[in-house]
């Protein structure tokens, strides 16, 4: 499918997911097809090479940027169930505000580089690997939902943020959803723990009504078997955790066709499409399973008792703008930002508008803090 025709399927506000293959590129082959249909299974190698040829000559304002170089102090985190989670802390030292940022689902904590080069220096910032993605642990398989992940971001705070410190809370994609159950359970933290929350194209839940880019008939249908297809192919994650090298350039098509906008970085698309491939097959398809059939992930009330940002992405095709409108009106005092020609990987492609946004959030949470101490 070309530029133009991805354009286009973004603008008429249909959402269309997939992925790549190899650890995650199996059921990213199988996302693909469901999404894609006939239509990307007759484009042919030759479409295949020539598409990958225009990313490649895109103009490219990141190449040569280091993605994932940038480390901070490593923390030891254990979620509640042993599982032993990743994090890692840059500004060790400060205990005035604490920022803890949660990443996206097949992504990891370096997903936040451009934020961790432009907010280092405004607080203690926190960055985890959700289970079963980057350095972190996977856990069981039937731990792989979005409560279990409230949960762990339980862990994360409580091991490195000291007690008296106050938190901003950041989340992108998966990680927004993160956020928004830890909110519901934590209803009390709000206003006085956490002051602030920072929700980047994300989603309070029916992402299983979503056509896909199809038509509505082909994307029922896809809805009915899509949730069984992807628990069959989990089931045989361990033999295709094995297969590797297989379709990279057609994962990183389909990459930059539902997750990035018409304008993406060649550069940030690889990484991101790197992070995915690295992700457990298992965490790959039972968190997008678990986010696809869980109908309601928040109501979103609990929100109301700190400072909100709802930022989302004009073509975002994964967790549609209308999703953050609607994070945004069930909390009459949330701030809400769209960020014009960026796809759901907003803060890989508008990395500075973004930051911005979160720089003013945490400044904002600081002087709140400063008000109450």
């Amino acid at each position: 499918m070309g530029r133009a025709a991805k354009t286009s399927l973004v603008s008429s506000g249909r959402v269309s997911s997939g992925r790549g293959f190899s650890p995650a590129r199996a059921a990213g082959g199988l996302l693909a097809a469901t999404a894609l249909g006939a239509a990307g299974a007759g484009a042919g190698l030759v479409a295949q090479r020539r598409a990958m040829r225009r990313l490649q000559l895109r103009p490219d304002p990141f190449a040569g940027e280091p993605f994932g170089s940038l480390r901070g102090r490593p923390a030891p985190v254990r979620a509640d169930d042993g599982t032993r989670l990743y994090a890692e802390v840059d500004g060790a030292d400060r205990t005035d505000l604490a920022v803890v940022f949660s990443h996206g689902w097949t992504l990891t904590q370096d997903s936040w580089h451009f934020q961790r080069k432009a907010l280092r220096g405004l607080g203690r910032l926190v960055f985890w690997d959700q289970r079963g993605h980057g350095r972190s642990d996977g856990g069981a398989r039937d731990d792989y939902a979005i409560p279990r992940l409230a949960r762990d971001l339980a862990a994360v705070i409580d091991a490195t943020v000291p007690a008296e410190t106050p938190v901003v809370l950041v989340g992108h994609s998966m990680g927004g959803m993160t956020v928004l159950r830890y909110v519901d359970e934590n209803p009390g933290l709000l206003g006085r723990k956490i002051l602030a929350t920072g929700l980047l194209c994300t989603s309070s839940g029916g992402l299983g009504e979503v056509t896909l880019g199809m038509p509505a008939l082909i994307a029922r249908t896809t809805h009915r078997v899509l949730p069984r297809a992807l628990a069959a192919v989990g089931a045989g994650s361990g033999a295709i955790e094995r297969v590797r090298h297989l379709g990279h350039d057609a994962a990183t098509l389909v990459e930059d066709l539902v997750a990035f906008g018409p304008d993406a970085s060649p550069a940030a698309v690889a990484f991101a499409e790197q992070m995915m491939t690295e992700t457990r097959m298992d965490a790959f398809t039972d968190f997008f399973r678990s986010m696809i059939t869980t109908e309601l992930i928040s109501d979103c009330a609990a929100l109301g008792g700190a400072d909100t940002l709802v930022i989302g992405a004009e073509h975002d095709m994964l967790t549609p703008v209308e999703h953050s409108l609607k994070i945004a009106s069930c909390v009459p005092s949330a701030r809400l930002e769209v960020v014009p020609s960026a796809g759901h990987m907003a803060m890989l492609e508008r990395p500075s508008t973004v930051s911005d946004h979160l720089g003013d959030l945490i400044e904002r949470a600081r002087v709140h803090g400063d008000a109450v101490a």
